[in-house]
């Protein structure tokens, strides 16, 4: 076989990994998921208090009528399904140890 030289793997001027880290290399930064995490909730913050603003809407639900009902409702019904991954992975889950082989297949 032979053997690769260690520019060989090199894409672009840049010297990046690989070719997706001049769109996507900012992802791997330890703070970049403080960062998202603080502009959604700038982001629903706005959003809560622009509905305060906006004029009065006319809907079926009386409830819905209350200016943040849609945001406590998404978190909630986000929370729900997040939730529902523990009872989930209990009936549909596997073993630790579902892949290894058995005793007796063991040379």
């Amino acid at each position: 076989m032979s053997e690769t030289s260690p520019n060989e793997h090199q894409h672009g001027p840049s010297g990046d990994k690989y070719p997706g880290d001049r769109i996507f290399g900012w992802t791997s930064h330890p703070k970049t998921g403080t960062f998202v995490f603080i502009g959604m909730l700038v982001l629903s913050a706005a959003l809560v208090l622009a509905s305060f603003v906006l004029p009065e809407r006319h809907e079926y639900v009386h409830l819905a009528e209350f200016a943040p009902f849609y945001a406590i409702f998404g978190f909630l019904a986000f929370g729900l399904v997040v939730l529902s991954g523990w009872p989930l992975r209990k009936l549909l889950g596997r073993p630790e140890n579902y892949y290894e082989p058995e005793e007796n297949d063991r040379v």
